[in-house]
Formats: structure tokens, C-alpha cells, sequence
């Protein structure tokens, strides 16, 4: 590894390696939400050509099974407790042996003395939802992202949406807020198309459905499309089913309870957190993904499903609505009839559909990991440049 983060470019000569620590506690996990996917794909592409020596600081005795090899100079700092792992743990191990720069991809920073930072804030979706969180959930990621915007150097968010939700909502300082979108997994883009059949075949998934992904937090309003899907489609002559992907636990049973309730039971299929191959087979062979969100500082599912010739019916508030701005029907979310009324237009009209696909695909197109990993890679060289001249 390199001994200064820019070498030639800024005329510096270090005489110690540059080291970056990352929390690397939400990536890699067997079955990630958004933000586990987010900290998994931009270490990972990180970890392939470093800025400097990595630091990855894991809540594990070990690396999982997913997580990279690192070249020489960086290393994984195991540190695992059962709580308090933030607030102790790497705060302590920071202090032992603090890096040049800290990396945190998931708003929460340590308590005390820390090196300078670079966090990530995704959104500030317990703001703009507040009856879909508790009052001590909302307030404590409210107490986070305050203490982030109020000690990181620099805050990177995923869209325009919320950059401006922390300047108006916080009065952050625009200088220092960066915006570096999200991407698709490569893994999702080289599924086989050809295998769609036989993976929705090997889910019982019945045809024709409507896809939702992701059923985790009650602002991911899923409710709203089973309730449409009732609406819509009341009878079951020529009814598409809905498949909710990546939904598990009381989540799961509550969707469930509603399905029968309004009549649907036997045409929602929940399915609990699937694989690339399996996602990708779901994307391809729906006739269109919903995302009924009542807000969402980026909106992941939304730009798959663009990605991999899905139409997208969304909700026309917060990040997803600029995400996929001109290449989805988008509509309030909480609006039942409207949802009713795309939802049967989709279903019914197949130009509909594939128009809408094509103008998702050029749309995705924007939106690559490599250009993300890229972006970060930049951000945290001018970090480490900028921290390495101050006094």
C-alpha cells in the first residue's frame, strides 16, 4: 500500500502509512436491508483498490463469509461485543489506535474523541413518517444525525432529496454535505435472464404478479398495496397475485392478517429475503414493482426494478421520486384510489408496460456501484489530503 493518499498530486510526503477505518458492523450480512447493501458494496469496491491501508472494524469474531479479501497494509480489527458495540467497542479501539480518517456508512457515530470523520446520513424518513416510528425510535435517530452534522467533516448522502432535507430540516452547511448516489449490484444485472422461469417455477410464484420488495418498517407502506391490489382487482377472474419479497416476522403475519381480511389471502405470496438470482427472476417477471413508501432518502427497490425492465408504480414523495423522476408512474402514497386506478392501468395495458420498462432501463443506467466506489474512493482521498495538511 501507498504511504500518502494522493501521492504525486498534492506534493506531500508522509513517513507512516495512511489508514482509513471503516465501520464495517452493517455489511455483509446474510440477508441485508438497504443500508446493509449500501456498506457492502462500497467496501467491497474500496477493498479492490484501496485510498490508503483499510481499517474494517467488524462486531464479529471474524470476517462473514461474504466479506472480501483485503490487499496487504489492511486488515479487519474483529471487535465483537454484544452491546453497546458503537458506544464502547470501537470507541475504545478508535482511541487505541485512532486511523487517519473514519469512515461510518450508517449514521452513528462513537461518543468522545474521534479522528475526523466521514458519515454517511441515508435519510430522514423519521421526520417525514413520524407516525411509522416509535418516539424513542424517531428520537434517536434524530439525536444521531444531529450529532453527526454537529462533529463529521463531511456527510455523504445518497440523493439531492436528502441533502436538502438535513440543510432545511437541520440547517447542515450545503459546502459540506456531498451527494453520491447509490448503484445496482452486479449480481442482480448478471442473473440469467434465461433462468427467470425456472426461479419463479421453484418459488410457486403464480403468474401474473405485481412485485413489492422489502416489508421490514411500517413506512415501507405495504399495507397500501395489498389494500390496492383488493381494490383493484376484487374479483379473481384475470386478478394478478402480489408477491412481497423479503418479508419476514410480524411484518410478515400482519400483511398476512390483512390479505385474508380484504379477500386476497390466496393471492399475496410472502416470500422471506431471496438471492440475487432469485430477486432478479422477481424483477424480470413482474408485470410491474410498487413502491408505496411513505418517504425514502433513496429508494433501492425502485432503481432494481428499473434496472432489470420492471415498470415502477411509486410513491411521488421524498428520494424515490427524483430517483426515478420521468420513467415511472408516480402518485401520492397514501392515495388508495389512485393506487387502485395505476395499478389496473399496469395490469391491463402491456404498451403501457413496456414503454414504462424501456425508459426505466435508460434511466438505471445512471446509476452504476462502480461510480459510486469511485466517487467515495475521491471523497475520502480529498479527506485525507485536507486532514493530513491541518495543523
Amino acid at each position: 500500500m501507498p504511504e500518502a493518499p494522493g501521492g504525486r498530486a498534492d506534493d506531500r510526503t508522509y513517513t507512516s502509512p495512511v489508514v482509513i477505518g471503516i465501520d464495517a458492523s452493517r455489511a455483509f450480512s446474510a440477508a441485508p436491508t438497504g443500508i446493509g447493501v449500501y456498506s457492502s458494496e462500497i467496501i467491497s469496491g474500496l477493498a479492490k483498490d484501496p485510498p490508503a491501508d483499510l481499517r474494517l472494524y467488524l462486531n464479529a469474531g471474524q470476517p462473514p463469509p461474504g466479506a472480501p479479501r483485503l490487499p496487504q497494509g489492511s486488515e479487519y480489527a474483529a471487535i465483537p461485543i454484544r452491546r453497546g458495540w458503537t458506544r464502547l467497542r470501537l470507541r475504545w479501539e478508535l482511541a487505541r489506535r485512532p486511523p487517519d480518517l473514519l469512515f461510518v456508512p450508517a449514521y452513528r457515530l462513537p461518543p468522545g474523541r474521534l479522528p475526523p470523520a466521514v458519515v454517511t446520513v441515508h435519510g430522514v424518513e423519521h421526520r417525514m413518517t413520524g407516525s411509522a416510528y416509535s418516539e424513542a425510535a424517531g428520537r434517536a435517530v434524530d439525536d444521531f444525525v444531529r450529532d453527526t452534522l454537529s462533529r463529521a467533516r463531511r456527510v455523504i448522502t445518497p440523493s439531492e432529496t436528502t441533502r436538502s432535507d438535513l440543510c432545511q430540516l437541520y440547517g447542515a452547511d450545503p459546502a459540506r454535505v456531498t451527494v453520491i448516489p447509490h448503484g445496482v449490484s452486479d449480481a442482480l444485472l448478471s442473473a440469467d435472464p434465461g433462468a427467470t422461469s425456472s426461479e419463479l417455477e421453484r418459488l410457486r410464484v403464480p403468474r401474473p404478479y405485481l412485485l413489492v420488495v422489502g416489508a421490514h418498517h411500517p413506512r415501507k407502506n405495504v399495507q397500501q398495496a395489498v389494500r390496492a391490489l383488493a381494490a383493484a382487482f376484487p374479483g379473481t377472474d384475470g386478478a394478478p397475485s402480489l408477491v412481497v419479497a423479503n418479508a419476514a416476522g410480524p411484518a410478515a403475519s400482519e400483511l398476512a392478517r390483512l390479505a385474508d381480511e380484504l379477500g386476497v389471502g390466496r393471492r399475496v405470496l410472502l416470500l422471506p429475503h431471496l438471492g440475487p438470482a432469485a430477486l432478479a427472476a422477481l424483477y424480470r417477471g413482474s408485470e410491474a414493482t410498487l413502491v408505496p413508501s411513505l418517504y425514502e432518502g433513496f429508494g433501492l427497490p425502485a432503481l432494481e426494478a428499473m434496472a432489470l425492465g420492471s415498470p415502477v408504480l411509486a410513491g411521488d414523495s421524498g428520494a424515490v421520486a427524483e430517483v426515478a423522476a420521468g420513467a415511472a408512474i408516480l402518485i401520492p402514497s397514501r392515495d388508495l384510489q389512485r393506487w387502485a386506478e395505476g395499478i389496473r392501468e399496469l395490469v391491463t395495458s402491456p404498451d403501457l408496460r413496456r414503454h414504462l420498462a424501456g425508459l426505466g432501463r435508460q434511466r438505471a443506467s445512471r446509476y452504476t456501484w462502480e461510480r459510486s466506489v469511485a466517487a467515495h474512493r475521491a471523497l475520502l482521498l480529498a479527506e485525507l489530503s485536507a486532514g493530513r495538511g491541518a495543523p
